[in-house]
C-alpha cells in the first residue's frame, strides 16, 4: 500500500507524456478559404493560378453560377458597361444565394479570396453587410481581395463604409488588398477605394491585373493568415 501513490503518479506522468506527444505530432488545421475567380474563368483555372498558396491554406475554388463563353461569371453586364461603372449586376440575386449556399453547405470556411470580378464580389458582400453578426457570412474572419474595383451598383454603400471610423461594424475579419501598380483592367485607384471601405492592409506590387504569387506576396499572405481573429 505505501507504494501505490507512486505507481499512480507514474501512470499520470505517462498519460501526460502521451497527450503532449499527440499534441505535438498532430497536423495543424489549415485556414480554409473560399476562392472566387475572375470573369470568364473557372474553378479549375483559378485553382492553378493560386496553387502556390495551397501550402499555407486549404483553397476551395468554385465556379460562378452564370455561364460566360468557356467559363463563368458572377454577373452579366449591360452592353458597354464595366463592373465599376454599371448601375446593375444582372443575375445578382442568384449569385448572392449561391454564395450563401456554398458557405453553409461546403463550409466551414475561415475566409474568402477573390480576384478581379471575384474581388469585386467580396467588396459587394461587405458593402451589403453580409459579414455582420447574425448574417449568413458572419463567420468570415479573413478577406483577400486581388485586383478589386468598386462594385458599380453599390457605390453609395462603399462610400458609406469608407466614412466610418469603426471598421468592426463591417464584420470581425482581417483583410488584405493586393494592387498591381500597372493594372489596366481595374485601375489601382478603385482598389484603394475598396480598401478604404473594407479596411485592412494594402500590398502593392510591380505588375498588372494578377494575383501575385511570388515569395514576397506569399510572405504577406502567411502573415495575414496567422492573425485571424
Amino acid at each position: 500500500h505505501p507504494r501505490r501513490p507512486t505507481v499512480l503518479f507514474m501512470r499520470q506522468r505517462r498519460c501526460l507524456a502521451v497527450l503532449l506527444l499527440l499534441a505535438s505530432t498532430s497536423p495543424c488545421v489549415m485556414v480554409r478559404l473560399l476562392c472566387l475567380h475572375g470573369k470568364g474563368n473557372t474553378a479549375d483555372t483559378f485553382r492553378d493560378r493560386v496553387k502556390p498558396l495551397a501550402k499555407d491554406a486549404e483553397l476551395v475554388c468554385v465556379s460562378a453560377p452564370h455561364p460566360l463563353g468557356d467559363g463563368f461569371a458572377w454577373w452579366h453586364l449591360p452592353p458597354g458597361e464595366r463592373s465599376f461603372t454599371t448601375p446593375v449586376f444582372e443575375g445578382w440575386p442568384e449569385t448572392l444565394d449561391f454564395i450563401r449556399k456554398v458557405w453553409t453547405e461546403e463550409g466551414p470556411f475561415d475566409g474568402m479570396l477573390g480576384f478581379s470580378q471575384g474581388a469585386i464580389l467580396v467588396a459587394a458582400l461587405v458593402a451589403l453587410g453580409e459579414m455582420k453578426s447574425g448574417r449568413a457570412l458572419a463567420s468570415c474572419r479573413c478577406l483577400l481581395l486581388c485586383g478589386a474595383a468598386v462594385p458599380g451598383p453599390f457605390q453609395r454603400e462603399i462610400a458609406d463604409l469608407a466614412s466610418r471610423a469603426d471598421k468592426l461594424e463591417n464584420g470581425n475579419y482581417v483583410a488584405l488588398h493586393t494592387i498591381g501598380r500597372q493594372d489596366d483592367i481595374n485601375p489601382p485607384e478603385g482598389a484603394r477605394q475598396v480598401a478604404a471601405a473594407v479596411g485592412g492592409e494594402i500590398f502593392e506590387f510591380d505588375g498588372g491585373h494578377d494575383v501575385p504569387m511570388d515569395e514576397a506576396a506569399l510572405e504577406v499572405y502567411r502573415s495575414l493568415l496567422k492573425r485571424l481573429p
